[in-house]
C-alpha cells in the first residue's frame, strides 16, 4: 500500500482495477485504507481495457490461448 499511496500522492498512480474469472476486470474508482479514501479513477483505464480484450478473446476463442486455460465443455459428452 506505501508505493500505491505515494503513487497517488504523486500523481503517477494511473488505474486501479481487480481481476477475476467471474468479474473479469473490475475498475476501482476509490481506495479506503486507514479510514481515508482515495480517489483513483473514473471508469477503466488502457491497460484495464487492453486487460479485458484480450482475457474476453482468449474465452471466446477469438485470440490463441498461449496458456492452455480453456478447456471446451461439450453438453451430454460425460453424461451417463
Amino acid at each position: 500500500m506505501e508505493e500505491v499511496l505515494q503513487a497517488h500522492a504523486d500523481g503517477t498512480l494511473e488505474e486501479v482495477f481487480g481481476a477475476g474469472t467471474a468479474a473479469v476486470i473490475s475498475p476501482v474508482g476509490q481506495l479506503a485504507y486507514q479510514d481515508k479514501t482515495y480517489d483513483v479513477g473514473d471508469g477503466a483505464g488502457k491497460t484495464a481495457l487492453k486487460l479485458f480484450d484480450e482475457l474476453m478473446g482468449i474465452q471466446y476463442g477469438q485470440r490463441p490461448d498461449p496458456f492452455g486455460w480453456i478447456t471446451e465443455v461439450v453438453p451430454g459428452a460425460n453424461a451417463r
